[in-house]
């Protein structure tokens, strides 16, 4: 595949775990994915999940995507993620970093298309083992 030129477009990634105790993963799970349609719906959001990471340990994986600052502010003020953290508050630990991120494009459309030989290059020893 060649390189695609992509149109800059600014976004803010917002990922990481959250921690609790393992006995209560399934039900903070539930807590925060009841509110994955609503948080879709709001402007600025383009992606918001959680995922069981690993329920032994009580971590739950979150990946979103927002517009800006200001749409994720506007959304962590918002009475329902208020709601959340007041039940919770004592009961998880959030561990998430925020990224700015400026293009967005399909995995395999590289920039130097020298890294698609390479990969090809590395399955194929990979196959000869």
């Amino acid at each position: 595949r060649a390189s695609v030129p992509t149109e800059r477009v600014l976004m803010l990634i917002v990922t990481g775990r959250l921690e609790t105790d393992p006995a209560l993963v399934h039900e903070l799970l539930a807590d925060l994915r009841a509110g994955i349609e609503r948080s879709l719906a709001e402007d600025g959001c383009r992606f918001y999940s959680f995922g069981l990471e690993d329920a032994a340990r009580g971590w739950i994986l979150t990946l979103q995507i927002w517009h800006d600052e200001r749409a994720l502010a506007l959304h962590l003020a918002t009475g329902e993620i208020g709601a959340l953290v007041d039940k919770w508050t004592g009961r998880y630990t959030v561990h998430t970093k925020l990224y700015d991120a400026e293009r967005e494009r399909p995995v395999g459309h590289w920039q130097d298309p020298d890294l698609e030989r390479a990969i090809r290059h590395g399955r194929a020893r990979a196959k000869q083992r």
